[in-house]
């Protein structure tokens, strides 16, 4: 068996718990110094006491729980000069070694040649992991084949013993294996110190801990590189233990020393393959960030697109853009519109902080005041490339900054909101850049990578577009608005009736169709009133509806057609002679004061939902269907009218299909809803118009209404 191999076994089945050491004088068969593990073994013993004395204060036994006998008690056979050379017991005493009945291996070499201590011997309690290793222990050592062997075992751990009243703490005594582990013999150990062991690489941090524990009298394990006398480097892992005399001073330090060269290599290979395992981690997860990045930029410009594309509003793509890149990209963020001779026609932004509100509209006010230059300007109107400003308040930047614009506030204002890496995006259109994007990170925040710049810039593509679309269509928005508004009349102030009326948008979002109201002053002592609704929710109905309202007015003031359904059929009549391909539904009216204070009021239909009347004692009726077609389906038809007679403080609507018309819903169901709106409405015919579009607004198709209220 090697030194080497023995040593293994012995750290194998030792742990690395602190050891009792005692000292026995030989020939007075005495325990006469002890270190502190000692001492917890056998708290109440008062040295200097006999060997079995102080074992039956530690209450030592073999590992099945019986006493030790006279002949196989460790303690005698190191009294009689015999080595101990590993043998087995148990302690009942709770200490630091652990638990009750916790397992001991026992080391015991009587000092021979120790100065001062050539009558003693050295016995060592190693604690033991568990009696299963105890067992094992005892039986590597009576399986061996001669005494060298087990001897070799049990002794694979080198003790030294040190003076602890030298201030240098010489060696007294070593054990054969300190010789074999370091090449020195007793006579070349004794007397000096173990720094002898130390060599170049050894650590001094290491020696300086040593030397404060010996010089404070404590115990204390290290492991420090040593060297053999032939040069040749080891890992001795040391445990230096103080050993007490009868009157309770420091006389010597045992050492404890074991060749750990083998588990630091160990230790050191799995490290370099912690070391690989983590590196191999950290490369896994650096890979799973770089696709959760990639991910999340997937989804950003997706959620980007889907949100965007929701509105047609620009002001609400602008908020909404704000909202998608802060605090993604940016701790605040602007949108800047450029209007004429560099200046800012609108400008947005967003702060993650709402605290931050009141500046961010402050710096917002010096924007839209300021004239632009730099690279605003270049952005705004020269299709320059995106740009990254990672050092933004570096001296460089503060000087070029000054340049940008006219207004130093703005740029102070910068600085309060904190600004310390900002990235300058064109929002491209289809044949310009009409706005930029500015992301800004504050300063302790993650700087802008080239890979936010690249993307913000393609956030930045896909938001130019979808502003381009909202422009267009609010400039579109804005001429139909004109548009319906040139077609929709001032209604005449007509003596003895209260007039309102409302054109309100379909919800497919078209804000011009075919749907018209007319109230006509005509010749004679009548008033006309016409409702109308083109085929079609587009300009083009827009435009039929233009047409056909000029031959509805013409024929109004046309003397001989005397009668609304006169008036009707030379309308179709017209529009079919002129090719006019218009189809569209009309009711047409004219009411005549009386001299009894009452109205007359005759009708016809070309196919148009009745009109509706409420009395001034609040009922609510329609009047009777004429029965006729729309305009432009078969002219030749003759038409017929309808008379009535209403009382003063009567009130007649007439409205198109989009406030009674709902998919899926009969007809009738609809007009039962009007007529109950209409009677629990406001007697105000401007009041009723209103409350008829809060309650029955919510058409997909276009709604015209115009109210009349007749006076006495």
């Amino acid at each position: 068996m090697s030194t080497h191999s023995a040593m293994d076994d012995v750290s194998s089945i030792t742990g690395e718990a602190p050891a009792a050491v005692l000292l026995v004088h030989l020939s007075e068969r005495a325990v006469v110094h002890v270190n502190p593990v000692a001492r917890q073994l056998a708290p109440d013993a008062v040295l200097p006491m006999t060997v079995d004395e102080w074992s039956d204060a530690a209450q030592l036994r073999d590992l099945e729980g019986a006493e030790l006998s006279e002949t196989e008690h460790p303690l005698s056979k190191v009294a009689r000069s015999e080595p101990v050379v590993g043998q087995a017991v148990s302690a009942a005493q709770v200490s630091d070694l652990g638990r009750q009945r916790e397992p001991l291996w026992v080391v015991a070499l009587p000092m021979a040649g120790a100065p001062m201590l050539d009558d003693h011997a050295l016995v060592v309690f190693l604690p033991l992991r568990d009696a299963r290793a105890a067992r094992a222990a005892m039986d590597a050592a009576t399986e061996q084949a001669d005494l060298r062997d087990r001897a070799v075992l049990a002794t694979g751990l080198s003790f030294t013993v040190a003076d602890a009243r030298d201030e240098e703490f010489p060696l007294v005594w070593v054990n054969p294996a300190f010789t074999a582990t370091t090449g020195y013999t007793l006579e070349e150990s004794v007397g000096r110190n173990c720094r002898f062991l130390q060599g170049p690489a050894s650590d001094p941090a290491v020696r300086e801990r040593m030397r404060a524990a010996l010089t404070a009298g404590e115990a204390l394990t290290v492991t420090v590189l040593n060297y053999r006398k032939d040069g040749l480097a080891f890992w001795n892992q040391v445990s230096m233990s103080p050993v007490f005399g009868p009157e309770g001073d420091v006389t010597h330090y045992v050492g404890i020393q074991t060749d750990v060269t083998g588990r630091v290599a160990a230790d050191r290979a799995r490290d370099e393959a912690l070391a690989a395992e983590q590196a191999a981690r950290r490369e896994a997860e650096e890979a799973r960030h770089r696709a959760e990045e990639h991910r999340a930029r997937l989804d950003l410009l997706a959620d980007a697109t889907h949100r965007l594309s929701g509105t047609l509003d620009s002001t609400e793509c602008r908020r909404r853009l704000l909202e998608l890149v802060v605090p993604r990209l940016a701790d605040w963020a602007v949108v800047l519109t450029p209007g004429p001779r560099r200046q800012v026609a609108a400008a947005s932004a967003l702060h993650r902080d709402p605290a931050r509100a009141p500046l961010l509209e402050e710096y917002l006010d010096g924007v839209r005041r300021t004239t632009l230059t730099g690279p605003l300007q270049e952005l705004l109107l020269g299709g320059r490339p995106a740009r990254r400003i990672a050092d933004y308040q570096s001296e460089a930047v503060r000087a070029e900054r000054s340049s940008w614009t006219a207004e130093d506030e703005v740029l102070t204002l910068s600085d309060d909101l904190g600004a310390a890496s900002v990235l300058i995006v064109p929002l491209p259109g289809r044949h310009r850049d009409n706005d930029v994007m500015v992301l800004v990170r504050e300063p302790g925040s993650t700087g802008h990578t080239d890979d936010d710049l690249g993307i913000a810039v393609d956030l930045g593509r896909r938001a130019g577009l979808l502003l381009d679309n909202a422009r267009l269509y609010e400039e579109q928005h804005l001429i139909a608005s004109a548009l319906q508004r040139s077609l929709l009349p001032d209604l005449p102030q007509v003596a003895g009736l209260t007039v309102a009326a409302r054109y309100h948008a379909g919800a497919d979002g078209s804000d011009v169709g075919g749907d018209f109201y007319e109230l006509i002053d005509g010749p004679g002592d009548g008033v006309a009133l016409a409702i109308g609704d083109v085929m079609g929710h587009d300009v083009y109905a827009a435009a039929a509806m233009g047409h056909l309202k000029g031959l509805l007015r013409a024929c109004a003031w046309d003397a001989t057609l005397d009668t609304p359904a006169a008036v009707l059929s030379r309308v179709d009549e017209l529009t079919a002679a002129l090719g006019m391909s218009t189809m569209a539904t009309v009711g047409y009216a004219r009411l005549t004061r009386e001299e009894t204070g009452d109205w007359a009021l005759t009708h016809s239909s070309a196919g148009h939902p009745p009109l509706l009347v409420r009395h001034p004692d609040g009922t609510v009726r329609y009047l009777d269907d004429t029965g006729g077609i729309p305009l432009g389906v078969a002219p030749e038809l003759s038409r017929r009218d309808r008379s009535e007679r209403l009382p003063a403080g009567s009130t007649v609507l007439a409205y198109t299909d989009g406030l009674v018309e709902r998919r899926g819903e009969v007809l009738t169901t609809g007009l039962q809803r009007l007529a109950d709106v209409v009677a629990a409405a406001p007697r105000d015919v401007h009041a009723l118009c209103d409350h008829l579009l809060a309650e029955l607004g919510d058409s997909q198709d276009d709604i015209a209404l115009l109210a009349v209220h007749l006076g006495p």
